[in-house]
């Protein structure tokens, strides 16, 4: 039993005539004929009672067709579940960092929305070692995310975004308004730091040491505005991602670091399985110069 001769059972109960099945299916009358004696076999009962050329629906017949009926539903409701999921407008599970959720999150989805209309998103935020493993577990489809380390196995990553590292302060700082700033500068400094648990502590933490930088580190955070905040209100100084445009924020001024220090932001997905056709479409239009054209807008 299939849903074809399942199909053909259905049109066969309307028409009460095989030849008129056949021609609303266009297939041969035999066709019709061959499917309806599978699907009794396969039943073990006669469905139709013949009457010349024509048949009627008898009892079993009837009571069969109402569970005829729910079970191609069934097939069709599956194939629309597959659908969201793998066709071409299918949900894409997008996963991403704290730091990247009100610039590069909002113009990823709003541009593949304007070549896909329709399409669905399930947004997920986490730290880049939890993305990594959610991608690893296909509980992710893809993420903007920093590059994977040696540990990330089967990772696909491609950059989008170099952000470069700036030291944030007061306005009214003594570094407010120089060119470039260097990290030995920091020395002695109340620091703002982030998480241990954070990528960008790990990329943060190495930079001060080699430039022989011992900071007084006043609080930790794991989110970027709070850091900001921090900053802005005058209890410390910190090393975060420089806005890629000017930042409507005045209570924070940006620094540069020299030399320059970097972080790369990109897209990741899994290298092992093959990718549904919603997400294909999504990473084709995740391009550097997606962020390139028109205002970017810095976090805030």
């Amino acid at each position: 039993m299939d849903e074809q001769t399942l199909q053909t059972f259905l049109v066969l109960a309307d028409t009460e005539n095989t030849r008129d099945a056949a021609a609303l299916l266009r297939v041969n009358q035999s066709n019709v004929s061959r499917a309806l004696a599978r699907l009794e076999s396969d039943l073990g009962a006669t469905l139709f009672t013949r009457r010349g050329r024509s048949l009627e629906l008898n009892r079993a017949g009837a009571a069969f067709r109402a569970d005829a009926l729910r079970i191609v539903e069934g097939f069709d409701l599956g194939r629309r579940h597959v659908d969201q999921l793998a066709g071409p407008r299918g949900t894409i599970r997008l996963g991403f960092l704290q730091s990247v959720a009100l610039w590069a999150v909002p113009r990823l989805v709003r541009h593949h929305r304007t070549t896909s209309p329709g399409s669905r998103f399930e947004l997920r935020q986490g730290f880049a070692r939890d993305l990594f493993g959610w991608i690893g577990t296909d509980a992710l489809d893809v993420a903007f995310v920093t590059a994977p380390g040696p540990a990330a196995t089967g990772i696909a990553w491609r950059q989008l975004v170099d952000q470069r590292l700036a030291v944030a302060v007061p306005p009214r700082h003594r570094f407010a308004g120089l060119a470039t700033l260097g990290a030995a500068e920091l020395d002695g400094e109340d620091f703002i730091a982030f998480s241990r648990t954070t990528e960008l502590r790990t990329v943060i933490d190495p930079m001060l040491a080699a430039a022989g930088a011992r900071v007084r580190i006043a609080f930790e955070s794991s989110e970027i505005d709070t850091i900001r905040g921090l900053v802005g209100a005058g209890l410390g100084v910190a090393i975060i991602p420089e806005p890629t445009t000017p930042s409507a924020d005045s209570a924070v001024a940006y620094v540069p670091i020299e030399p320059r220090h970097s972080r790369g932001l990109g897209v990741a997905w899994s290298a092992e399985r093959e990718l549904p056709d919603s997400v294909a479409a999504f990473l084709d239009g995740a391009t550097p110069d997606l962020f390139l054209r028109g205002e970017l807008r810095s976090e805030r």
